[in-house]
């Protein structure tokens, strides 16, 4: 449900809409312009009222399924459960969008200095490669495993809010706890980089 208030929800929405319009418009267009060219003045004005009918349903179904294709791909591959934190949690949120662009960044770190050692001569370069591989695989790591909390932490905090809304007394102090505790870590490890 926290989806839905984000801005990231309205920005697919103006999107989803914008494409169906456009897909829309492209089909009644088309089948306006296969009519006219085989029917009479008469026919053309019901053929137009089809036309409009076909273009609603073909909107509907372009918007619904764009708006699926678009939900499942935000949930799935940028953040999953983590959204959550962009309400309840606004400064953990970034700091786990921060944790991404670090890891993809020491990742093309690891593949330049691989390449760069693959390609060094000599086994005092081959091995300062190696070193600095080493670094870089161990920082890897370490962004990898803060992602790992954070999702963690972000799916108690949601089944915390769950519970909560159905009445239920839940661990919100410890959650709370953690969250501030796993935000504190991951300021010290994203500033590190």
């Amino acid at each position: 449900m926290e989806y839905f208030l984000t801005s990231e929800f309205w920005w697919n929405m103006l999107w989803g809409t914008v494409i169906s319009v456009i897909l829309t418009v492209s089909i009644l267009s088309a089948v306006y312009a296969v009519v006219s060219l085989f029917s009479s003045e008469s026919d053309k004005k019901d053929a137009v009222i089809g036309g409009i009918i076909v273009a609603v349903v073909f909107f509907s179904l372009s918007r619904c399924f764009i708006d699926k294709v678009r939900y499942v791909l935000v949930w799935e591959e940028n953040r999953g459960p983590v959204i959550i934190l962009a309400k309840e949690a606004p400064l953990l949120h970034n700091y786990f969008l921060a944790l991404e662009r670090s890891l993809s960044h020491t990742n093309e770190q690891i593949q330049k200095l691989n390449t760069e050692r693959d390609n060094a001569t000599t086994s005092e370069a081959k091995k300062i490669y190696g070193t600095q591989t080493a670094r870089q695989e161990y920082r890897k790591r370490e962004l990898e495993n803060m992602k790992c909390r954070i999702k963690k932490l972000a799916q108690r905090l949601y089944f915390s809010k769950f519970l909560a809304r159905m009445g239920h007394l839940s661990a919100d102090r410890d959650v709370e706890r953690e969250l501030q505790e796993v935000q504190a870590a991951c300021e010290q490890l994203v500033n590190e980089g």
